[in-house]
């Protein structure tokens, strides 16, 4: 195996309060990414719990007339895409339902209303519901690709409850699409390159053997997607999920089905430690090569402290550094459970 995790310990010395003022080393522990070399900080856990928002009464007041989401509002206030793109203006499949975002992102941005339910909890959601959305926005891909052929980069995206960037309770995905990357979908696909050209294997075919072997940071498998911790994570926690997929044509229903039961997994961990929020993004290379896979990130988010603080700062936003609260390995061990005893 070529792939090798790099680290750097820093100690800060102080007199600690909390300590009876003694003398004592702080540690922060930068770590690098095996495959683009940027850094992360694994920083000191002051041991607060995770406590989730309720969103139950936010939701009733945001639910029937006054959401462009809800039945039958999705098909009578949603924009509607041009009829050679699809007839009707609209996809369906099943619940989910494809339209146009009304202020895109992207040159292709579609938004798949998941769910006819106005607020479904985490504990709601179903392989169902989740299958059946990413397939709606498989369609939809599809349809970009061969009415656009110029595309290039796609990805489906999931902004869940208001510390996500969640904007409208109602559940649902954006999938971009364009010729032009993402900051962090340009980075991958160079940096997946490189490593075939100098290693001669797939990157991520080679992280999920290295970690399984390894087992520090290796979670469990759901079917056809390979789950590991990401060694140096882009958040408190970083879930990285892994399909043998070359590109969207590889991608099948299975892959979809697979990857639902993996988050309905997730999602039940989230519950039991008191995690109300995430960011989750599937990025979807569109030309098959051997270099590269269809691969996810999943990131949960947390208000911190009385004052419900961003689990964001300068660090993210303007050093491109994340901070992480838990130790990979840690949350590794308290997740590994939810897959070996299943949801």
């Amino acid at each position: 195996m070529t792939i090798s995790f790099h680290s750097h310990e820093e100690f800060f010395t102080f007199h600690d309060p909390l300590q009876n003022g003694d003398l004592i080393d702080r540690k922060t522990e930068i770590r690098f990414d095996p495959l683009t070399g940027e850094s992360s900080r694994i920083i000191y856990d002051m041991g607060a719990p995770f406590v989730p928002k309720d969103y139950a009464e936010l939701a009733k007041l945001t639910e029937g007339e006054k959401c462009p989401f809800c039945t039958p509002n999705v098909l009578t206030s949603t924009p509607r895409f041009p009829d050679e793109l699809v007839e009707g203006g609209r996809f369906i499949h099943d619940q989910a339902v494809v339209f146009p975002n009304l202020f895109p992102y992207s040159k292709h941005n579609a938004v798949v209303r998941m769910a006819d339910q106005h607020y479904v909890t985490l504990e709601q959601f179903t392989t169902d519901l989740i299958t059946n959305a990413c397939k709606a926005a498989h369609q939809y891909i599809e349809n970009i690709v061969e009415f656009d052929p110029q595309t290039k980069y796609v990805s489906v995206n999931w902004n869940y409850m208001p510390p996500s960037g969640g904007s409208i309770v109602h559940p649902h995905l954006h999938v971009l699409a364009s010729e032009q990357p993402t900051n962090y979908q340009a980075v991958i696909t160079e940096k997946s390159k490189e490593y075939y050209a100098k290693n001669g294997e797939n990157y991520y075919l080679a992280l999920a053997e290295k970690e399984q072997s390894l087992g520090e940071r290796w979670i469990g498998e759901t079917g056809t997607i390979r789950w590991v911790h990401a060694y140096a994570p882009k958040s408190h926690m970083d879930f990285i999920g892994m399909t043998k997929a070359a590109s969207l044509q590889h991608l099948t229903d299975e892959d979809y089905e697979n990857l639902a039961d993996g988050l309905l997994r997730f999602f039940t961990y989230f519950t039991a430690v008191g995690i109300g929020s995430f960011n989750l993004a599937l990025c979807i290379p569109i030309q098959a090569s051997e270099a590269e896979t269809v691969h996810l990130r999943l990131l949960p988010r947390m208000t911190v402290g009385m004052l419900e603080s961003s689990d964001c700062n300068v660090f993210n936003y303007l050093h491109a550094e994340p901070l992480s609260l838990k130790v990979p390995e840690q949350v590794t061990k308290e997740v590994q459970r939810f897959f070996i005893e299943g949801k």
